[in-house]
């Protein structure tokens, strides 16, 4: 699965939004209130990869955090995503995690 539209993330003093770019602008408006986490998926989003991908990513970058706090956090996220039309691209294996 990978983002439908192109979109830049940025941090401004650790509050995250992202906003779609270039002619992507013209078919996506308005704009991504994000946390830390949530920016951080939306990268890994940028390019095709699946939902065990990001969540192995996830872990390294916050070991801290337990394998079941990252799951919740990752569907519920790509959930929001699917439900706004945000993915593309999704096989049936990775559609049984959403919420319908």
């Amino acid at each position: 699965m990978k983002l439908r539209y192109q979109f830049v993330v940025m941090d401004m003093g650790g509050d995250y939004s992202a906003v779609p770019v270039g002619e992507d602008a013209k078919k996506f408006h308005g704009m991504l209130k994000l946390n830390e986490t949530s920016a951080d998926i939306l990268e890994q989003l940028k390019e095709d990869t699946t939902p065990m991908k990001i969540h192995l990513h996830l872990k390294e970058k916050y070991p801290d955090s337990t394998d079941e706090e990252i799951a919740e956090h990752l569907v519920k996220f790509l959930n929001k995503l699917n439900h706004e039309g945000l993915l593309e691209h999704i096989t049936d294996a990775e559609r049984r995690i959403f919420i319908l």
